[in-house]
């Protein structure tokens, strides 16, 4: 079925003259009435009933247009938002994201990216790297936001920031004084640390153990806000980033002995279809260094 006939249909219904609606569409009146002419030969049935000084359309036609004009209308709205999106007037990005990373570093990327492209909608979802690694492999979000040993080696990826993982006290704190910490100074020291979730507490784990330490438990929560206000509060030392130390009043960060670095990427699933938003998103990353020279 030929879309240009399906046109010149209810163009013809809607002027009530072959003429007219050949003129509208602009194209000679033959070739109006021809394809008009073949589409009822294809149908078996008449559409118009040309008899008189208005063209009407037959019972059967009636029903036919009603169905096509809808149809059309939707073709229509579907081209328009296919051209919106291809100018990224519209369209959507599902972003996961890890709590802390996301805290200061990402409000400035999407701010940025914003100005860019204000008709995206930005769908952010904070969860554990664990969960949000999942929902990235259930196809629930486009891109996910995670630490590079989180980051599986079947996905893509690009490097959005790089910051350090530093232990967090009050400035009364015995330990705040000193210009780095090794295992042996978490000795029986009260800490308020993540849960098993948090990548932050299996590189604590992993650095007391090079040393048979064993630190006491004050708080444990996956609750990020909770842990850096036990700090502020001297309820234990927190393992937290230099970002959130360095904006968060009266908390001192010491760093690890040896130091705690943590790159983070934004990955997306390899060799499968991403919607223009997203592809957009991830070349204004690639080409956005704010981040990366803010972690510097």
């Amino acid at each position: 079925m030929n879309l240009k006939a399906l046109r010149c249909c209810v163009e013809v219904n809607r002027q009530g003259s072959f003429t007219k609606a050949a003129k509208s569409l602009h194209i000679a009146q033959p070739a109006l009435s021809m394809a008009i002419t073949r589409l009822e030969e294809e149908l078996g049935m008449m559409l118009f009933n040309r008899a008189g000084r208005r063209v009407v359309p037959t019972a059967e036609g009636e029903r036919f247009l009603a169905r096509i004009d809808s149809v059309l209308r939707e073709l229509d709205t579907a081209r328009q938002e296919l051209r919106d999106m291809g100018d990224l007037q519209s369209g959507e990005v599902r972003l996961g994201i890890p709590p802390m990373f996301g805290l200061y570093y990402l409000p400035r990327l999407l701010s940025s990216f914003r100005k860019a492209y204000p008709g995206v909608v930005m769908t952010v979802l904070e969860g554990s790297a664990d969960d949000i690694s999942q929902r990235l492999e259930r196809r629930e979000i486009d891109v996910a936001l995670l630490e590079s040993r989180r980051v599986i080696p079947s996905w893509e990826s690009v490097l959005l920031g790089k910051d350090e993982m530093v232990l967090c006290m009050h400035a009364d704190h015995p330990l705040a004084t000193l210009p780095h910490l090794e295992p042996g100074d978490l000795q029986d020291v009260e800490m308020a640390v993540f849960d098993s979730t948090f990548l932050q507490r299996h590189m604590l784990d992993a650095f007391v153990a090079t040393r048979g330490v064993r630190y006491r438990t004050a708080l444990q929560s996956n609750f990020v806000s909770l842990v850096i206000q036990a700090a502020q509060d001297n309820v234990g030392i927190a393992t937290l980033l230099r970002s959130v130390q360095q904006c968060t009043p009266g908390l001192v960060g010491i760093p690890f002995e040896p130091a705690q670095h943590m790159d983070f990427r934004l990955c997306w699933r390899r060799g499968e279809y991403l919607a223009l938003a997203s592809q957009r998103f991830i070349a204004f990353v690639r080409e956005d260094r704010t981040l990366e020279r803010t972690a510097e």
